[in-house]
């Protein structure tokens, strides 16, 4: 009795795979909407990546430009005329010539 019940019952999958087999269009167009699912998955993933890489060169710019403005304040400190004429007078003793120190060259 049990083998009745089974054999009455259809087994859903072998009709849908035998009508997906009779309906060749449908089976064609059932393959085609997977395919398009799965390159919409890998685009999105694709994209997502892109964002990322963008975000962190964003902020290696960020970073960049930061040490860049420290760079150029470091640049302006170094190079004040005040600052390297003390350094110029304290730490290599120099001074400036008086007239009696000048000569003057004159050339032909």
């Amino acid at each position: 009795m049990n083998k009745k019940a089974n054999y009455r019952q259809p087994n859903l999958f072998l009709e849908v795979i035998k009508g997906l087999g009779a309906n060749k269009l449908t089976s064609a167009l059932l393959v085609v909407i997977f395919v398009s699912s799965f390159a919409v998955v890998q685009v999105t993933h694709l994209a997502r990546a892109q964002l990322i890489q963008q975000d962190k060169l964003l902020q290696q710019r960020d970073e960049l430009d930061l040490q860049w403005r420290y760079l150029l304040v470091e640049e302006e400190f170094y190079s004040q005329h005040a600052r390297i004429e003390d350094i110029a007078t304290t730490q290599l003793q120099m001074k400036r010539p008086t007239s009696q120190n000048e000569q003057v060259i004159i050339l032909q």
